[in-house]
């Protein structure tokens, strides 16, 4: 018999939040922002052949990312810089969603399979560490910084 798929447990859960091999997985990180606020986005390391992107979504207002303007993006580990600095704007922004997600053959895919994101807490920000949904669970397929730069 084979074990479930990360994907598969986290549906059982009913939550976006599990507990497997002695490790905290999530299926989406949520973190607190707010008008004005900075974030910075820093890919440490990419295991994986396939290209990994790092999806961050807000839940009203917009980002201001490299000229760009918009309520989700997304960062490819093969076309977006190591670092980037994100504005968000918007009276009523206040939570910014973050998931991982890979290309299979040219289509972007996110939560199927093996994927999950653990994460540890530093002075600097959150550490991301992001398996994609292929093969056994890795967290080390992309693995980003996220922190909200001081005022």
């Amino acid at each position: 018999m084979n074990s479930p798929t990360l994907s598969e447990l986290f549906e059982d859960s009913n939550s976006d939040t599990i507990t497997h091999r002695g490790k905290i997985i999530r299926a989406i990180v949520r973190i607190p922002v707010r008008d004005g606020a900075l974030v910075i986005v820093e890919r440490l390391s990419v295991a994986s052949p396939r290209p990994q992107a790092v999806k961050l979504a807000l839940n009203s207002g917009v980002m201001d990312i490299n000229g760009y303007r918009g309520p989700e993006i997304a960062l490819w580990s093969h076309n977006s810089p190591e670092t980037n600095e994100i504005r968000i704007r918007g009276a009523g922004a206040s939570l910014l969603e973050v998931w991982n997600a890979w290309s299979m053959g040219g289509v972007d895919t996110s939560w199927i399979g093996n994927a999950g994101i653990v994460t540890k807490s530093t002075s600097e920000g959150e550490i991301l560490q992001c398996s994609d949904g292929l093969d056994i669970p890795s967290f080390s397929d992309l693995v980003v910084q996220i922190s909200i730069a001081p005022e």
